[in-house]
C-alpha cells in the first residue's frame, strides 16, 4: 500500500474497502487533533488539579457554535474523566460531571446535575431538598470538575433568576470546592460582566476561527491524512486551502463536514481526490449559517 502514503498507516487499509464502506468511514465522527484544541484540554486538567481551596479558579470555554467546544469537552473527559467503579467500597466515582443549562433557574440546575447521576427525585421538591441531594451525591462519587455546557443560556430569563442561578454556582464551588467551566459562545462572557467576584473566577479560554496560518495548514494536513481517497488531494495547496477556509468561515465544524461530503462525492465521482472543482460545487455548505439544505440537483 505504497502508493497511499498520503493516508496515514492506521487507515490506509479503508482504501481498499468497497465505496460504501469508506463512505460510512468517512461519516464517523473522528477526533483530529490541533495545537489550540491541546492547549484547552491541558488548561482543563490544571484547572481539575488545581488543590482545594475557598475560591477554586474556574473557567469560560467560549466559541462560536459548532467550533470545537464540544469536541474538546469530549476529549478532556475521555482522558480524565472516565467514571470509575470502586468494587472495595461498591461507589461510583465521577471525576468530570458534565451537564446542560437552558435557563436560570436554580432548581433546573440541580435536576440536570441528578439526572447526570441517574438519581431518583422528584420535581416537586424544594430546591434545598434537590442542592442537598446532589452536594451529597458530588461529594460521595467524588466530582473534581462541573461542566456546564450551553452557558449563554443562563441570559435568558430575569435579572433576578440570572442572579439567583450565579450565586448557586458560587455556592456550588465553595461548598464542594471544585472549579465550574462554562462551555458556550461569546454571549456567555455576558453572563458573568456584572458580577465582579465571578469575573475574577472565571478565566477565558476562546477557541478563535480559524487563519491561514501554519495550524491551519497542520489542520488540513491531519484531515487529509484521515480521508481514505485513493490519490493525493493537497489540500494545502493555497488554492485549495484558501478556497477552504473562505468557505468554511474558519469554523472548524464547517470545514469538517465539508470536507467530508468533498471526499464523498471524490469517491462518487471516481476522481479519488478532492480538487478545485469539487470544492466550489460545494461553496455552498455551511452548515452554521442559515438554513441547512439538502441539494436535490
Amino acid at each position: 500500500m505504497d502508493e497511499f502514503k498520503h493516508v496515514d498507516k492506521k487507515y490506509r487499509q479503508i482504501v481498499l474497502l468497497p465505496n460504501k464502506e469508506r463512505i460510512s468511514f468517512i461519516n464517523q465522527k473522528r477526533w483530529i487533533s490541533y495545537p489550540i484544541a491541546i492547549n484547552a484540554i491541558q488548561e482543563l486538567k490544571n484547572l481539575m488539579d488545581q488543590p482545594k481551596q475557598q475560591r477554586m479558579r474556574s473557567a469560560l470555554l467560549i466559541g462560536e457554535s459548532n467550533n470545537g467546544k464540544s469536541s474538546v469537552i469530549e476529549k478532556f473527559c475521555e482522558a480524565y474523566g472516565q467514571p470509575i467503579v470502586d468494587e472495595e467500597d461498591e461507589i461510583l466515582k465521577k471525576p468530570v460531571l458534565v451537564t446542560e443549562v437552558s435557563a436560570p433557574k436554580v432548581k433546573d440546575i440541580y435536576i440536570s446535575i441528578l439526572e447526570e447521576f441517574w438519581a431518583p427525585f422528584k420535581t416537586t421538591q424544594t430546591e434545598s431538598e434537590l442542592r442537598k441531594q446532589a452536594f451529597d451525591l458530588m461529594r460521595v462519587c467524588e466530582v473534581k470538575m462541573l461542566i456546564l455546557d450551553e452557558f449563554h443560556t443562563l441570559l435568558a430569563g430575569t435579572a433576578k433568576q440570572r442572579q439567583n442561578a450565579l450565586a448557586e454556582l458560587k455556592m456550588i464551588s465553595n461548598k464542594i470546592k471544585i472549579p465550574i467551566v462554562g462551555a458556550g459562545t461569546k454571549d456567555a462572557l455576558s453572563v458573568i460582566q456584572n458580577d465582579s467576584q465571578l469575573q475574577s473566577r472565571f478565566w477565558v479560554m476562546k477557541l478563535p476561527k480559524w487563519e491561514r496560518n501554519k495550524d491551519f495548514v497542520q489542520l488540513l494536513s491531519s484531515f487529509e491524512k484521515a480521508l481514505p481517497l485513493k490519490q493525493k488531494s493537497n489540500l494545502t495547496s493555497k488554492e485549495l486551502g484558501e478556497r477552504i477556509l473562505e468557505i468554511s468561515d474558519g469554523n472548524l465544524g464547517n470545514l469538517h463536514e465539508l470536507l467530508k461530503v468533498c471526499a464523498i462525492e471524490a469517491i462518487h465521482s471516481g476522481k479519488e481526490k478532492i480538487d478545485i472543482d469539487i470544492v466550489e460545487a460545494f461553496s455552498w455548505f455551511t452548515p452554521t449559517k442559515g438554513q441547512r439544505e439538502i441539494k436535490l440537483t
